[in-house]
């Protein structure tokens, strides 16, 4: 059995992430952007109550789930994360399972690259590294393992972002 750990964050730690302030900036300013308009205080206020009321659901339902350790045992992945505060365990097994690794570009270049991984199973999808807790190199090493358990050959397009990752391990460490 193969386990990579990855740094645990509690739900707190999630919601009140970098990521999420940025996010209420970017409302702060629509906000500004609605005033411009002349409407009544009225309208402003449902306006603004509503913006504010989605902005809640899509921190809350961004940062209720983490996995924090993922082993690959036989024919199986089990996935073990918290859903709020609240743990779970989930065994999926990797012959029903796509894999897919992503990165979200930055204006700091490759540097402030964040990679993840997803896993697309027919009932679920599951997002590892979501919120930064995994590193580069296990990001690299989970994709690799699950590519060798399944017995898949890497594609071009994830050879092109596993370059991308090894680039960024040796200029930015």
């Amino acid at each position: 059995m193969i386990t990579f750990e990855s740094e645990y964050k509690n739900f707190n730690q999630r919601l009140f992430s970098l990521k999420n302030l940025l996010f209420l900036v970017n409302l702060i300013v629509i906000s500004s952007v609605i005033i411009i308009f002349n409407l009544s205080i009225f309208y402003i206020i449902i306006i603004e109550l509503f913006l504010l009321t989605i902005f809640v659901f899509i921190i809350i339902n961004r940062s209720k789930s983490n996995i924090d350790i993922i082993s690959f045992k036989e024919n199986n992945i089990i996935l073990n994360g918290e859903t709020f505060n609240t743990k779970w365990e989930k065994i999926i097994n990797i012959k029903e399972t796509q894999i897919e690794i992503q990165s979200i570009g930055s204006k700091q270049g490759l540097r402030g690259a964040i990679f993840y991984l997803i896993l697309k199973n027919k009932k679920d999808n599951y997002i590892i590294n979501s919120f930064e807790t995994y590193s580069d190199e296990g990001i690299m090493q989970i994709f690799n393992e699950f590519k060798k358990f399944k017995d898949e050959k890497i594609i071009i397009d994830e050879r092109l972002v596993l370059l991308r990752i090894q680039e960024k391990i040796e200029k930015c460490q």
